[in-house]
């Protein structure tokens, strides 16, 4: 993004819904308020390229049928922006966000540590065979809109 309007983030994260479902094979739903994608310009980058990773993941691992990307603001005032499927679950080493686990991959790992430069975390649930809920949590103070 470059200096764009407040929801330019979220016309884009609707864009990437678009090209996730046209590539078949998973359907993608979205329940995002646009007031919950209004960052400052860094952050919006950030969280971007963190749901582009996290449907990547879901389209290269999970098994899904179907993913939902929705949003939420907290009691804290803080965002979160969940991508949720229902696919085959995330072991527990992966949840973790160890780089090089036994499987090797660095993706959440990377995720987490430019989600942190912010103040900002990715809050992973998953349980084996019941799909995966990753949540992009971004403090209060990088909201630009209510």
């Amino acid at each position: 993004m470059t200096g764009g309007s407040p929801t330019e983030l979220h016309a884009r994260l609707l864009e990437l819904c678009d090209v996730f479902r046209a590539a078949g094979q998973i359907g993608c739903e979205v329940a995002l308020d646009a007031s919950h994608t209004c960052f400052r310009e860094e952050v919006s980058e950030v969280v971007y390229g963190t749901i582009h990773e996290l449907l990547v993941n879901v389209r290269r691992h999970a098994q899904a049928t179907r993913v939902e990307l929705s949003s939420v603001r907290r009691r804290d005032g803080s965002i979160g922006i969940l991508v949720a499927d229902n696919g085959v679950g995330l072991p527990p080493h992966r949840r973790r966000g160890k780089p090089l686990p036994e499987t090797g991959g660095t993706g959440l790992w990377t995720i987490d540590r430019r989600l942190r430069d912010f103040d900002a975390m990715l809050d992973v649930e998953a349980a084996e065979g019941q799909g995966t809920r990753a949540m992009v949590i971004v403090p209060a103070r990088f909201v630009v809109c209510d």
